[in-house]
């Protein structure tokens, strides 16, 4: 298992499409059984989490980082335990919080508002707490984030993103189409994470469809270029998740095109 060098936000993946491949992929994606037929895939369903409930969100820096630090927490100890159970690796994710996720060329924040940054080089997030953070009365945003943000380290873990990067493609719509089942299957994966956590963290049943509908955000633009797909195939791949409770239901490397628009 290799931790790649992965950029990604939560709520949308970074995709790079310099150059074009030598060979063209199939679609769906065919010889790559690291996507397709991963062991992730037959580790059963991931069990219902044993975390202290977390911490009030509050309206402060300080309150919203304790937060943030116990939901990290119960994401690592519920995912570790159930990866070393199923021999698959396991590395731990580590985490700074900062005001502000500075580009590295401008020295600007590179998001306005608060996300989380991952970078799988080093299996590390960024995570950025702005106002709408701290002012918000909600702290279903944080969840979302930081659950499709694990998602991308677990993929990591388990060579996804590895074998996501090797692909081949010879346009950018098929580059583009690969990077959207890569991020969907992040989505899906968020998904998962809700069904075993959200009960021992203490939210409220009432709330996880609102958490689940925030994946929409994260679509793409009307009248731009589809990078990340749909709002509603967002939610959709979601919510597959949650239903499962089973990271076989994330397989988005089989699904037809039509699934990852």
């Amino acid at each position: 298992m290799k931790i790649r060098m992965i950029m990604a936000a939560a709520g949308a993946s970074v995709l790079l499409l310099s150059g074009t491949a030598t060979a063209a992929a199939a679609y769906p994606i065919e010889n790559a059984s690291v996507l397709t037929n991963n062991d992730l895939y037959g580790a059963g369903k991931l069990p219902d989490a044993a975390c202290a409930k977390r911490p009030p969100k509050g309206k402060t820096t300080a309150s919203v980082s304790k937060h943030v630090k116990a939901i990290v927490a119960c994401l690592e100890t519920t995912w570790g335990s159930y990866l070393k159970e199923a021999n698959l690796p396991y590395v731990p994710v580590q985490f700074d919080l900062k005001d502000r996720i500075e580009d590295p060329c401008t020295h600007e924040a590179r998001y306005p508002k608060s996300d989380v940054s991952y970078c799988g080089g080093r299996a590390w997030f960024d995570v950025q707490i702005r106002p709408d953070w701290t002012k918000s009365s909600s702290d279903l945003d944080i969840f979302a984030k930081l659950s499709a943000a694990y998602g991308h380290h677990v993929m990591n873990m388990v060579d996804i993103a590895e074998g996501n990067a090797a692909l081949h493609y010879d346009t950018r719509p098929e580059a583009a189409e690969q990077y959207r089942r890569y991020g969907m299957q992040s989505k899906c994966l968020a998904g998962v994470t809700a069904k075993s956590v959200w009960s021992t963290l203490g939210y409220p049943a009432k709330d996880l469809g609102r958490m689940l509908n925030l994946m929409r955000t994260d679509g793409d633009t009307k009248g731009k270029e589809s990078l990340y797909g749909k709002g509603s195939t967002l939610v959709s791949w979601a919510k597959r998740g949650y239903a499962s409770g089973n990271p076989k239901s994330c397989n988005t490397w089989t699904a037809s095109s039509g699934k990852v628009l």
